[in-house]
C-alpha cells in the first residue's frame, strides 16, 4: 500500500506533472475529436489510466492496482453502458450485451496471454520476465480495446520496448560515464544497471503506448489484419 501511495505522489513532481499533463491534454483532445461522445468519454477514462501508469512505472518499475483492477472494472463498467466502445451502431440492449462479451473475452485473452507467455519464458530462462502487474494491465487494456487491442499492445509493446532499449544502450555509449539512463533500467537485486542481459526495465510505458496507438488511430488496420487468422480457431 505504502508503495502505491509513494508511486502516485511521484506525479507531483514538476518534470512529471508538466510531461502528465501535456500528454493527457492531448489525449483528451484526440478522443474529442475522432469519436462520438460515448466513445470519447470512455476513451479519455482508459488513456488516462495509461498515461498514470506509465509514468508510475518509469520511476518505480510498479503499477498501482487502481491502473490495472480499477482500470479493469471500469472497462468492464463502461462496456455495458457505451457500447461503442466496441460495437458500432445504435444503443440497443443486444449492442450493450455484445459490447461487455467482447470487454469480458479481452480482459480474459490478454491477461492469459501474458501470463502464460510470462511463465514460459521463466521455465526457459530460469527467471521472471514480466511482473504480475503487467498481466493485470494487458487485461485492462483487453477490457477497454478487445482481444485484439490486447494481443496488438503485448506484441506492439514487445517491439516499442526493443526500440527504446537499442536507444537506451546507444545513449549509453554516447553518454558520459556515471550520468543517468534514459529510463530505470535495474540489476536482479535491485541496483542501477546500463542496458544488458537480465536487466530489468519498466515495460508498462511500452504497453500502454502500444494500446494507446491501437486506440485512437491504428484499431481498423490490426482487427482486419488479425481477422484472417479467426479461421483458424
Amino acid at each position: 500500500m505504502n508503495g502505491s501511495i509513494s508511486a502516485l505522489l511521484s506525479l507531483r513532481r514538476p518534470g512529471r506533472a508538466r510531461a502528465f499533463v501535456a500528454l493527457t491534454g492531448a489525449a483528451f483532445l484526440a478522443c474529442w475529436l475522432l469519436f462520438p461522445p460515448a466513445k470519447a468519454a470512455c476513451g479519455c477514462v482508459f488513456l488516462l489510466g495509461l498515461i498514470g501508469a506509465a509514468c508510475i512505472d518509469l520511476d518505480h518499475m510498479i503499477i498501482p492496482d487502481l491502473f490495472t483492477i480499477g482500470l479493469a472494472f471500469a472497462g468492464l463498467a463502461l462496456s455495458a453502458i457505451a457500447p461503442g466502445l466496441h460495437e458500432p451502431g445504435p444503443f440497443s440492449i443486444f449492442n450493450c450485451l455484445r459490447s461487455e462479451a467482447a470487454s469480458v473475452l479481452g480482459l480474459a485473452i490478454g491477461s492469459s496471454l501474458v501470463l502464460w507467455f510470462g511463465l514460459m519464458a521463466e521455465f526457459v530462462l530460469g527467471k521472471e520476465v514480466l511482473g504480475f502487474g503487467d498481466v493485470k494491465f494487458v487485461g485492462a487494456i483487453g477490457a477497454f480495446c478487445g482481444w485484439q487491442g490486447a494481443v496488438f499492445s503485448v506484441f506492439g509493446g514487445a517491439v516499442i520496448g526493443l526500440i527504446a532499449l537499442s536507444l537506451a544502450a546507444l545513449h549509453g555509449r554516447a553518454s558520459a560515464r556515471g550520468s543517468a539512463p534514459l529510463f530505470r533500467l535495474e540489476t536482479p537485486e535491485g541496483r542501477t544497471a546500463r542496458v544488458g542481459w537480465g536487466v530489468h526495465f519498466p515495460f508498462g510505458p511500452m504497453l500502454a503506448t502500444a494500446a494507446g496507438l491501437y486506440f485512437v488511430a491504428l484499431h481498423p488496420w490490426v482487427d482486419r489484419y488479425l481477422a484472417r487468422y479467426l479461421v483458424l480457431f
